[in-house]
């Protein structure tokens, strides 16, 4: 089950940290976040979310902001304590005058936190490829400051 948050509440994950979004850098025209089950398939229900929120704004989806977003929340469902069981991730979505950026929050690493590297592609490999298409669609994307999750923007 879905559900909005409004904009003063924080994404409270199950094992009770309170997650807050980091204040944006400058004017932000909307603003949008959701949460979602820890399982493979809400990947799929935040892409649709997304999009809805685009369309809904009358913004036209950048190419491939899907498959950015598809990335980062597969990432939260399979490497950290969001795909645990109960676990969940959270979406934020904020529309600049010049970009689109999108914030996964998950509930934090399952083991020891490991330096985030700008990854080399694998052209055989079956997984690892998820940070190779957002380095390559997102021209910027890294971890967040505060808190634990991933962002991207794309240009308008």
């Amino acid at each position: 089950m879905n559900r909005e948050i409004s904009a003063a509440e924080p994404f409270q994950p199950e094992h009770g940290r309170a997650l807050a979004f980091a204040p944006p850098h400058n004017e932000v025209l909307w603003r949008g976040r959701t949460s979602f089950p820890g399982v493979p398939t809400s990947v799929g229900e935040a892409r649709t979310w997304l999009h809805a929120r685009l369309t809904t704004q009358g913004i036209e989806p950048p190419e491939n902001i899907g498959l950015i977003l598809s990335e980062l929340a597969t990432n939260a469902v399979h490497h950290t304590q969001s795909g645990l069981p109960g676990g969940r991730f959270a979406v934020r979505l904020l529309i600049h005058p010049d970009r689109l950026r999108l914030e996964v929050r998950d509930g934090g690493p399952l083991g020891n936190v490991h330096p985030l590297r700008r990854p080399a592609p694998d052209a055989l490999a079956e997984h690892g490829r998820g940070l190779v298409l957002v380095n390559s669609f997102a021209p910027r994307w890294g971890r967040l400051t505060n808190g634990h999750g991933m962002y991207a923007e794309v240009d308008r």
